[in-house]
């Protein structure tokens, strides 16, 4: 059995009753009692479905999710800044995905703020849609980024060669919440890294993940715009390692987390063998 979401903690977010949140537990402890094994795609997700069941750590296997394939018509970075509008030789944050409120758009606009003197034209991409976009554009215009940043509007997964390749760093910034129930690594990272951006996510700890993934990423604690600013600073910096450092994720991303090899790995444990 896959899980991508834990259904209990969502259910107390949406101030769920205590009945919809008692069948809930009953139900899910019941399936996964009865469930072969289970895969989960993030150390803290996995540990908390351990402890409120009392599982076998046997039982639960952690595989981070996978991403497709790079897509055959990838554009180079001066392309791709040209179709959205940016400057050939600007600095670009991005942020990739569904806009809603399990991301902290307040740190990352506030970090863009805090780099601005240190960083000749920054910018920040915005590529996706969601129900936080009216209220992301908002604070925008109220923080006076309206030149900085640009919104692509969602982009469908095979056009995304034309788009993120713009980006130099990019941003999977959940807030406090999301951050210690899901932890830093997400599948936006696999699609970052597979077009050679350095990623900056947000948690507590890389402890419990493959080497090459921690040695990859840059990792922040959630909610706090003056660690995140000093992180993409160090980077802007650094321009070797930050390449060096994408170079390692994107290596590991194209070697282990394509979907072909997230799939093996899981036939492997079907098959009763052990999750590497």
């Amino acid at each position: 059995m896959e899980i991508n979401d834990l259904i209990v903690p969502v259910l107390l977010d949406n101030e769920s009753s205590s009945i919809e949140i008692r069948n809930a537990r009953s139900s899910q402890k019941s399936d996964f009692k009865q469930a072969a094994g289970l895969v989960v795609p993030s150390v803290p997700m996995r540990d908390w479905i351990i402890d409120q069941y009392d599982l076998p750590h046997s039982k639960v296997h952690m595989i981070v999710n996978g991403t497709d394939h790079l897509r055959a018509n990838r554009h180079d970075k001066i392309h791709a800044r040209k179709k959205i509008g940016l400057p050939p030789d600007c600095f670009c944050l991005g942020f990739m995905g569904t806009i809603y409120d399990r991301y902290d758009f307040d740190s990352m606009l506030n970090a863009t703020i805090l780099c601005q003197s240190d960083i000749s034209q920054l910018y920040f991409a915005v590529i996706g849609d969601g129900p936080f976009l009216d209220e992301l554009k908002k604070k925008v215009t109220e923080l006076d980024l309206v030149k900085q940043t640009i919104f692509t509007g969602y982009v469908q997964p095979d056009k995304l060669g034309e788009i993120l390749p713009a980006v130099d760093i990019g941003l999977s910034i959940l807030n406090s919440r999301y951050s210690l129930r899901y932890g830093p690594v997400t599948t936006k990272l696999s699609t970052y890294a597979a077009y050679h951006l350095s990623v900056v996510t947000t948690g507590l700890s890389l402890e419990g993940y493959p080497d090459q993934l921690t040695h990859g990423l840059h990792l922040v604690a959630p909610e706090d715009p003056q660690a995140l600013a000093d992180t993409i600073l160090w980077l802007y910096n650094h321009t070797e390692e930050r390449q060096h450092r994408a170079q390692i994720l994107h290596d590991f991303v194209i070697n282990n987390l394509t979907w072909e090899s997230v799939t093996e790995k899981i036939l492997n444990i079907i098959r009763g063998g052990k999750n590497r």
